[in-house]
């Protein structure tokens, strides 16, 4: 009932903001309604002190529900009629001016006057693009009525009844009717609207009556209390926050100067908080730490006594207590000598801050060290206020993993899931997802599910979200609304509108705050404030109150919900829906609902069976309520056209909408929208398309109530009403990137509330661009002037009235950098006309030809709150005094020819971002006498296309000193640095100089062609391409800085130092490319001890190392885990599983015996050996372009074990590549021996040579992909099988340059048999087997299309990929028959089948095909005479020339879903 109260409050509320200032009041009187208004506005404030007066009684019932529910809903219904009446002012208003304007033009208003009088409908009209534009993409608006053509017929000079359109542009207007006004409907619907409110007023009196008055409710009395005892013996998930918590503790981490630590463990409700600090309270490590314990619940309010009382009685008295001490006394001395832990959970809010400030200086007075306060809190508010005294968690979901071991305890107990129950897992997944890692969330869903542990019962709560309707005190949605219930009702109102946005949906702040604007949520309570202020004031608090969550990403800032979006949906129940269109058929809807938004995601493809049941299931939905009273209409993501009919048909009747966003139209808005036009009431219209050839509806020129309209997603015609300017309450226009909707916006100045207007070409045209349009525009933020070389007097820039602007914060003034002329005198003094208000912000001024900046940015500087400047392309001689502002952050210089030096002053101390960008003839820096300490802010430097410039600000200042890691006097929270085509530039500073630097990009610059740093939250890396005069690394970086350094990639540039190496103790990837040499070389360094931890390792085009000098440096790299070795020709032997020390060992015994040299190879610089550790740590090779490079096993020195690669037991991906003699060799001595490890799976082997048959890989039953291209065209698939059955796991195979390498293959070969009466018949040798290949790609053809391989292959194979032989011109009988064995087949296609005229016949036989591609096989005619599968989805044709197949498959667009033809 307390909510139904405040609703109806706020709706009365609004229904009488039409009647407060007279306006309309005035104008009824006209129509001889202004008694009609009196008494509905009298009425209107007798129902506000009735509810005013219930807000001081018990109002306890469902029957009082009822009855403020209906006075509710009359409430709103005298709002749209009052709405409604001021629609009809408006439109009054702007019909008279143009009538008298009219009139007087054309000297005929006596025939005018009789005329329309008679209309019932009168048009205005608004201009379009040319006629052979307009043919083809005719609007939907086009009718004009009977008695404007009449009129037209009267007066045929009146082409328009705005005399600046000239008279030949008629015959490209187009017209849109004007709604007519029924004053006796008005009067009737104001009597009973009265009457209605009367009566409901008098009820609910009545009633109040023989009600109390009510005491003020307590949320503290529904929120449980927790104690200092585990409730849940197992903490999932929360062990390392745990124990790294209770680490600290102990080892001080958290404890400040007074000796008392203060931790806030901060979360939403039901995210495990208060269990997370149960068991650090109970844990055995801190019972021994603290003398005194001390556990309270605070819940809703902090109250200071009430805590001290409780601390009181809950630590021990100690001797000599002095009597009548206070509380205060007594604690600090029980305390003063002992460590305490005092836990503070579930804090709300402060009743006084000082309170809190109080309790510190209480308990801080104790002696020991380590004494600890904790505080959980679901407020963010609550969180800053502690955190200024004390340290802080967020505590987030629970990581998936965990997650799901604690939601299956919750429902199978700790033992976990029996087997018998292990096919309800899949759903049980399913729903974890929804959970978003909320313990509370778990438990619930989790005893819930406990109930039936059938899959009917999980699949059931899955679809309807049971554990949100569970309603225990412990459950997760009375624990989430416990929070909202504790907001105040506009935050509420705001909170609840969220419910529209889609689950997980990221929007920004203006989608929400335009929402509220749209519903009239947002309402000023000062001259001073605007909506946007009110707004951002309202979510911060949101977010401070945890019902939203806030994102930076790379455009800005995001919000969403998680668990709190089903919240939202609980809450707003009554009068919002969320509708996702794949469940329409089990939604629940509350006859109620007046706000909608519809999600299109997971529908699927439109066809006339899903058609049907949409209609269907929306045609039942719309019984449940009234569709004419929506008030909101949202959608969310695409749409296909075949949908726009039946939302055309279910929305028919929505004529009272206030918001209204269609983000993604394929038709026009009139074609889902039907009374579109007639939409009085819309305050928020947001529009999209991208149909380029659809144009902007005619109507929205006469939405006189709109606020908000966004065309940011609008792709179609930029053709805008030229009546747009009647939209007098307009406050934010959002226009497409190019802006060109806002420099098209006719006399602009009558829409006095609009907030931005990007774009203002002035004097565009003879009227209506005038400067002085800008004179009444007073709440401007954000203004753009153009063609400023158009304004030739100071008395016309000064019309503009820039001064009076006092919302002004992001001003642009724009000279055409391609004018005919320039003249230096006139601009100056145009641009000293065009000051600002001081509290411009943002300014930026491009193409201006004047001698000198103008007065108010030189010595008088009077925009003082500046705090970014931009200058493009000026001519000035001296630049700004941008020195005399401290508020200046961001300063950009683009393009300024004059400049030659530029003076570093020391107030740049404030700069945050500085750009210089094409400044041609800039030379050096020159600090000004005071710059001492320069930049001391600076986090963005950028310079760009400056060929001159010979050094870096600082170059010379940097100084490192001995007992200091980081300079920090130049440049010291420098966080990017970019540089760009500055060939002349030389120095700059080692990077990184100051450990805030986050990025650096330095591009064409002497020494460099780039250098990338990168220290993000993904690591630390470096990327670098040397020039020729790069003599050493050192020259460009900081190696004693670069201890975080991860990745390091090196491109032309000198070996890296032994001294730099061993520096980099972070390092996990390193690359180099084109280079001499790695590193420097490692012999006569053998005993120096260094490792480091790398784990990557990609070497190409190395000169000078190695095969020795490589073996060196992977002993010291013992992480090791990828190694690709690329173009590298001094490498020319391989030896594996044998380590470098036994070797040496090994060889010395040969010696002793003298026995001869076991090979030739150990003597070469060119053998690299693996180490020892490579054998477990290794898990990826990749070896490419080493044609001479050679697998070497030494028999008399291997261990125990197999060969080649097989000693690397752990590998799990290899790569060989263009290394035709790597095995040869190896299986020229041993042709038997398996070559690779069975451990992997994946194995591409690219112009390897010498195997003929796979056998050597038959040993690896893990693999999952195998590749084999260009390995000898005699290689056949002899030991194929094993990977392919039961006993291995190989699901893809590519097989290319080997064409016959399935040619007489049988997976399960027979033998033939003769019986005793001399019958011969075929026996299978063996059990047959299947295949568990799913995807094949292979060139060999005829050899594959084989009844015995195919039927092998059928139950498997999904994807399959046909290359052809030049010389194929068709598929036998026996090819299609084998190829219609593989029923399984989804994708298939033909490539590169030069001479093939026909596809094989049948292939309407595959049911299961999905995909069919055919790609450059230009010979073929046509597609199967016999037709294609009727389950295909998507046909793909491309790169085939044959004109007959290109008529044939034009003619299957529309039958198939999926067609992409490109010939």
């Amino acid at each position: 009932a307390d909510a139904l109260l405040s609703a109806a409050q706020w709706e009365v509320s609004k229904a009488l903001a039409p009647v407060a200032n007279g306006v309309l009041e005035a104008w009824a009187a006209t129509r001889g309604l202004d008694h009609n208004i009196d008494a509905i506005r009298t009425e209107l404030l007798l129902v506000k002190a009735t509810l005013e007066n219930a807000a001081r009684k018990d109002l306890g019932g469902s029957a009082m529900e009822m009855m403020l529910e209906r006075l509710r809903v009359s409430a709103h219904t005298a709002q749209d009629l009052l709405d409604e009446l001021d629609y009809f002012r408006i439109q009054g208003t702007y019909y008279a001016a143009d009538l008298s304007a009219f009139v007087s033009a054309r000297h005929t208003a006596k025939g005018v006057s009789k005329l329309f009088n008679c209309c019932r409908w009168h048009s205005t009209k608004r201009r379009q693009m040319p006629r052979s534009d307009s043919s083809s993409a005719p609007d939907v608006n086009q009718e004009v009525s009977g008695c404007m053509s009449n009129l037209c017929k009267l007066l045929p000079c009146s082409s328009s009844p705005d005399p600046h359109v000239p008279d030949e542009d008629f015959g490209d207007v187009q017209e849109t009717p004007q709604l007519m006004f029924d004053r006796v409907h008005f009067s009737r619907m104001m009597k009973e609207v009265v009457e209605k409110l009367n009566l409901m007023r008098k009820d609910i009196n009545g009633v109040l009556q023989s009600r109390d008055t009510r005491s003020l409710p307590n949320i503290a009395q529904n929120r449980p209390i927790s104690k200092g005892q585990v409730d849940e013996p197992n903490l999932y998930g929360r062990d390392r926050i745990m124990d790294s918590i209770i680490r600290d503790i102990f080892y001080g981490q958290y404890c400040d100067k007074a000796g008392l630590t203060v931790l806030l463990v901060l979360g939403p409700g039901g995210i495990g908080k208060t269990t997370l600090i149960q068991h650090i309270y109970c844990d055995e490590r801190m019972q021994q730490n603290f003398e005194v314990m001390i556990w309270i619940c605070v819940s809703v309010n902090f109250n200071l006594d009430k805590v001290l009382e409780h601390i009181r009685t809950c630590t021990p008295e100690v001797r000599y207590e002095r009597r009548g001490s206070t509380t205060e006394e007594l604690i600090e001395e029980r305390l003063r000598s002992k460590r305490f832990l005092l836990v503070l959970d579930d804090m709300w809010q402060f009743t006084d801050v000082d309170d809190w400030k109080k309790l510190l200086l209480i308990l801080g007075k104790s002696q020991p060290e380590g004494s600890v306060i904790l505080v959980t809190t679901r407020f963010q508010a609550i969180a800053q206020k502690v955190k200024t005294t004390g340290h802080s968690i967020k505590l987030n979901g629970l990581e998936t993993e965990a997650f799901r071991r604690l939601f299956f305890a919750f429902v199978f107990g700790d033992e976990g899931c029996p087997r018998d129950k292990n096919f309800l897992l899949e759903t049980g997944d399913k729903i974890i997802e929804k959970l978003k890692g909320s313990p509370l969330a778990a438990k619930t869903a989790g005893r819930l599910l406990y109930k039936g542990l059938n899959l009917h019962h999980w699949k059931r709560v899955l679809e309807s979200k049971g554990w949100e309707k569970e309603n225990a005190d412990n459950d997760i949605m009375p624990t989430l609304k416990l929070s909202y219930d504790f907001l105040p009702f506009h935050l509420q109102q705001c909170f609840a509108c969220s419910a529209l946005f889609p689950e997980d949906y990221h929007f920004r702040s203006d989608e929400l705050i335009n929402l509220w604007i749209g519903l009239d949520i947002l309402i000023p309570s000062g001259q001073n404030q605007t909506f946007e202020d009110i707004g951002l004031s309202n979510l911060n608090e949101l977010v401070m109150h945890g019902f939203f969550k806030q994102e930076e990403i790379d455009d800005g800032s995001y919000y969403f919900m998680h668990l709190m979006h089903d919240l939202a949906l609980k809450v707003a129940s009554h009068d919002y829906l969320s509708l996702r269109l794949h469940s329409v058929g089990s939604v629940e809807i509350q006859s109620t609902t007046r706000h909608l938004s519809i999600s299109t995601d997971d529908l699927g493809k439109y066809d006339a069976v899903s058609g049907r049941r949409l209609k269907s299931e929306l045609e039942e939905l719309k019984t449940k309520f009234k569709v004419e009273d929506l008030q909101t209409l949202m959608l969310f993501g695409e749409m296909d056209e075949g949908f726009v009919k039946i939302f055309g048909d279910f929305f028919r009747e929505a004529n009272a909408l206030r918001i209204l966003r269609l983000p993604n139209m394929l038709c026009p808005v009139e074609s889902m929208i039907y009374n579109f036009s007639r939409l009085l009431h819309l305050r928020y219209l947001s529009l999209g398309t991208e149909e380029t050839q659809m144009h902007i509806p005619l109507s929205i020129s006469k939405f006189y109530h709109l606020k908000i309209l966004d065309l940011e997603l609008w792709d179609g015609r930029r053709d805008l009403p030229e009546d747009i300017s009647n939209l007098a309450k307009l406050c934010h226009f959002y226009v497409p990137s190019d802006d060109q909707l806002h420099f098209d916006i006719y006399n602009v100045g009558k829409l006095k509330l609009l907030e931005e207007l990007k774009v203002f070409q002035v004097n565009k045209k003879s009227e209506g661009f005038e400067p002085k349009q800008l004179e009444h525009l007073t709440m401007l933020r954000e203004l753009g002037m153009y063609n400023l070389e158009k304004i030739y007097t100071v008395e016309e820039a000064a019309q503009a009235k820039l001064m009076e602007k006092t919302y002004l914060r992001r001003l642009t003034l724009d000279w055409d950098s391609k004018r005919s002329s320039v003249e230096p005198g006139v601009e100056a003094a145009v641009l000293d006309s065009l000051k600002p208000h001081g509290d411009l912000q943002v300014l930026c001024i491009r193409g201006h030809g004047g001698p000198s900046c103008p007065t108010w940015l030189g010595d008088e500087f009077a925009v003082e709150a500046l705090h970014y400047l931009c200058l493009v392309g000026v001519s000035w001689e001296v630049l700004p005094s941008v020195g005399k502002t401290r508020n200046l952050r961001k300063l950009v210089l683009k393009h300024i020819a004059t400049v030659k030096e530029f003076v570093i002053e020391q107030s740049f101390r404030w700069l945050i971002w500085f750009e210089l960008v094409g400044l041609e003839s800039l030379e050096k820096w020159v600090p000004s006498s005071d710059a001492h300490h320069i930049f001391p802010l600076l986090q963005v430097l950028i310079i760009r296309d400056c060929p001159k410039l010979l050094e870096f600000p600082f170059s010379n200042h940097i100084v490192y000193r001995p007992d200091q890691d980081w300079d920090i006097d130049w440049f010291p929270r420098l966080q990017e640095l970019e540089i760009q085509n500055c060939p002349e530039l030389s120095l700059v500073p080692p990077i990184p100089w100051t450990e805030t630097l986050c990025s650096v990009s330095i591009r064409g610059a002497m020494l460099l062609d780039k250098l990338v740093y990168s220290n993000s939250s993904d690591g630390v890396r470096l990327d670098i391409v040397g020039k020729d005069d790069l003599g050493s690394l050192d020259q460009v970086l900081a190696f004693k800085n670069l201890t975080q350094l991860e990745e390091l990639s090196l491109l032309q540039c000198p070996p890296l130092e032994l001294k730099h190496l061993v520096l980099l103790t972070s390092l996990k990837r390193l690359i180099a490319e084109s280079s001499d040499a790695l590193i420097e070389s490692l012999r006569g360094q053998g005993d120096v001890e260094w490792q480091l931890p790398i784990e990557h390792i990609e070497i190409q085009e190395l000169c000078d190392n190695s095969g020795k000098e490589l073996t060196e440096l992977l002993t010291h790299l013992p992480w090791l885990s990828e190694l690709k070795i690329i173009e590298c020709g001094k490498i020319t032997h391989l030896a594996v599983g044998v380590d470098q020390q036994e070797m040496t060992s090994a060889a010395s015994e040969a010696e002793k015996n003298e026995k001869p040299e076991a090979t030739e190879w150990e003597k070469e610089d060119g053998v690299l050996q693996f180490p020892a550790h490579l054998s477990y740590r290794l898990r990826e090779l990749v070896i490419s372009h080493c044609p001479e490079l050679v697998l070497v096993a030494p028999p008399t020195l291997l261990p125990d074990g197999g060969g080649g690669l097989q000693a690397l037991q752990y590998l799990e991906r290899l790569k060989l590549k263009e290394t035709p003699k790597f095995v040869s060799a190896y299986l020229f001595a041993s042709p038997s021996c398996h070559l690779f490890p069975s451990s992997l799976q994946f194995l591409e082997l690219n112009g390897v040579e010498g195997m003929g048959t796979v056998e050597p890989l038959s040993n690896l039953t893990s693999l999952t992909l195998l590749e084999l291209r260009n390995c000898g065209e005699d290689l056949r698939c002899k030991g194929l099988g094993p990977l392919l059955t039961a006993r291995g796991q190989l699901s893809a195979l590519i097989v290319y340059g080997s064409p016959r390498f399935f040619a007489g293959w049988d997976p399960n070969p027979r033998r033939l048999l003769q019986d005793e009466e001399g019958d011969q018949q075929l026996e299978l040798l063996s059990y047959p087997s299947s295949s568990n290949l799913q995807k094949l790609w292979t060139d060999g053809v005829v050899g594959l299309l084989a009844m015995p391989i195919c039927s092998f292959l059928s139950s498997s194979l999904t994807q399959l990929q046909l290359s052809g032989s030049k010389d194929m011109e068709r598929f036998s009988n026996k090819h299609e028959d084998a190829l219609h064995l593989l029923a399984s087949l989804q994708e298939l296609e033909f490539f590169g089948f030069d001479k093939l005229q026909h596809l094989p016949a049948g292939l309407h036989k595959l049911t299961n095909l999905n995909e069919l591609q055919v790609s450059k096989c230009p010979s073929v005619r046509s597609l199967p005479e016999d037709g294609l599968p009727s389950s295909l989805q998507k046909l793909d044709v491309w790169d085939c020339g044959n004109e007959k197949l290109i008529q044939q498959c034009r003619g299957l667009v529309g039958t198939i879903p999926k067609a992409r033809l490109e010939f």
